[in-house]
């Protein structure tokens, strides 16, 4: 079966960044897309006499001109439109269940000029079972860069595995960073300073050589892959959106709910990236 990059797309401007990602992705991996546009009216006691209008044709025609834009811009491309009654959020994720990527807007048509992350965004990564890329940061020549947001001490395959593939397809550079808080007390004291420079040399040492081991099997799948490996000192959610300004994507992993739903939980860091990367963010399960 083919692969299928899905986008959820309402015709606001940050959909319109969205459905365009969606072509470059789809175009790197010989995947085909479905835009997919939900609606959902909530029926009113008051007033009686009220009759919405035809909200499912009015979300066939966004749909539609989401698909006629792609396949304008990207006319091999295989493409449809699927119109979803419900939930913005349950519709996305139920569209995407299969697919190999989501690719969602930062905010949406109820958006609102400084709003970091839309609520629909929001709610359908939770409901997510796929790879998920929030399309924002500010639009800028490509770096040509990957960075792959990697926990040492809790290593995510899937996410090491998407963001290979993923500079891969590109011919981009991937850049793995790690970022530990080394809070070394009593640093400032000279009898004991040159004994933790030593120490904290060594840590760092260390935890490249664990990250370098964690990264080698899919190294070995994608050896074309330009590979830096960055153990960075600091707090892990800044330092690492502090990295954004100057990458075409971020990747970072999420633990699935554990509720016996199929979604995710994204971690402290990748929240942070999620409200504040200056670029797209691909938050990708666990299986």
């Amino acid at each position: 079966m083919k692969r299928t990059v899905v986008i959820g797309y309402d015709q606001s401007p940050s959909a319109d960044r969205a459905l365009a990602q969606a072509g470059r992705e789809a175009a790197w991996r010989d995947a085909a897309v479905e835009v997919v546009t939900g609606y959902h009216w909530v029926a009113m006691s008051y007033p009686a006499s009220y009759i919405p209008v035809n909200i499912e044709g009015a979300a066939t025609k966004i749909a539609g001109d989401g698909l006629q834009w792609l396949r304008n811009r990207y006319p091999g491309i295989g493409a449809e439109a699927k119109v979803i009654a419900g939930p913005a959020a349950d519709a996305l994720a139920e569209a995407s269940r299969d697919a190999e990527l989501l690719v969602l807007g930062n905010r949406g048509r109820g958006g609102f000029t400084g709003l970091l992350l839309g609520s629909v965004s929001m709610r359908t990564l939770t409901l997510a079972s796929c790879p998920t890329m929030i399309v924002r940061g500010t639009p800028r020549k490509s770096t040509d860069t990957v960075v792959l947001a990697a926990d040492v001490a809790d290593p995510n395959d899937e996410s090491m595995d998407f963001a290979f593939t993923e500079a891969a397809a590109r011919g981009a550079r991937l850049k793995a960073v790690t970022v530990w808080d080394l809070d070394w007390t009593g640093a400032d004291d000279p009898d004991t300073a040159d004994s933790l420079v030593l120490a904290e040399r060594n840590a760092l040492t260390d935890i490249r050589s664990a990250l370098e081991r964690q990264l080698n099997p899919w190294h070995a799948k994608h050896p074309d892959v330009r590979l830096t490996v960055e153990v960075l000192g600091g707090t892990p959610s800044a330092t690492l959106t502090g990295l954004t300004a100057n990458t075409d994507l971020i990747v970072a992993g999420a633990h699935r709910r554990g509720d016996g739903h199929l979604g995710m939980r994204p971690g402290p860091t990748a929240h942070t990236l999620l409200h504040h990367a200056d670029c797209p963010v691909v938050v990708v399960p666990r299986t």
